[in-house]
């Protein structure tokens, strides 16, 4: 009980430090002005292969998605999939994210993507298990999950941490090989990058937080009914 009331607290206590706030977060996603901006650039694949040229990355694939908004880079296949982003002046930036996590160390790539498979894989079982009362040590399962949760978050947090910084730089050295923005209207694109970062970081670290918060609190609520169910079966007997 004590760990799952100090997990929630650093939550909210984050919440509170960082000023998250999803109303601020939604009300930059538009901005017609700036949009007129990127509109200048080429296409989404293009943007991808110039990007991929200026930090020497040929080797990985590129494929748009028409039927997704989520952008990301798979380690797995070594392929960039860039989504639908029809007039959104943060495409740069974004493609540039995806760009980044493809030249990321890969050794720490390829744990992430086995890890965490390896985590929700874990957390499924542990929850079927309990339900079906085959795991008995109910403080063993989270404390096995907690720790799985603490390994998972740092290695994401830092690949994302890490895409989300570089991510702005290499846009501007994109803009830069452009030469289509005047000087103030570059910087008046790459302020708004600034703010996404600024936003974006504690954002990001909010949510890995929440779902992994979410998950050991779940799996302490099938253990604790799993519990209580037991207690309530030997009063039982020994009536």
């Amino acid at each position: 009980i004590i760990c799952i009331v100090l997990l929630s607290l650093s939550f909210i206590i984050f919440k509170i430090i960082f000023k998250i706030n999803i109303k601020k977060a939604k009300a930059i996603q538009e901005n017609k002005e700036l949009e007129m901006l990127t509109n200048k650039f080429d296409k989404n694949y293009d943007i991808a292969k110039d990007m991929l040229e200026i930090i020497k990355n040929d080797t990985v694939k590129i494929e748009e998605a028409k039927d997704t908004k989520t952008s990301l880079y798979i380690w797995a296949t070594n392929k960039i999939i860039i989504a639908d982003m029809k007039n959104n002046y943060a495409r740069l930036q974004t493609i540039a994210h995806e760009c980044v996590h493809s030249c990321q160390d890969k050794l720490l790539l390829g744990f992430n993507f086995v890890f965490s498979n390896i985590y929700i894989l874990y957390y499924i079982i542990a929850i079927i298990l309990t339900i079906c009362k085959v795991f008995t040590n109910s403080l063993l399962q989270l404390f096995v999950l907690m720790l799985l949760s603490l390994i998972y978050f740092s290695v994401r947090s830092f690949l994302e941490i890490d895409a989300m910084t570089k991510s702005r730089f290499l846009a501007e050295k994109y803009i830069d090989t452009k030469n289509i923005l005047a000087d103030n209207e570059k910087k008046k694109l790459l302020s708004e990058y600034d703010k996404i970062n600024k936003m974006g970081i504690p954002f990001t670290i909010d949510n890995l937080l929440s779902r992994n918060n979410h998950k050991n609190i779940y799996l302490y609520n099938y253990c604790n009914n799993n519990d209580l169910g037991k207690g309530r079966n030997l009063k039982m007997e020994e009536q």
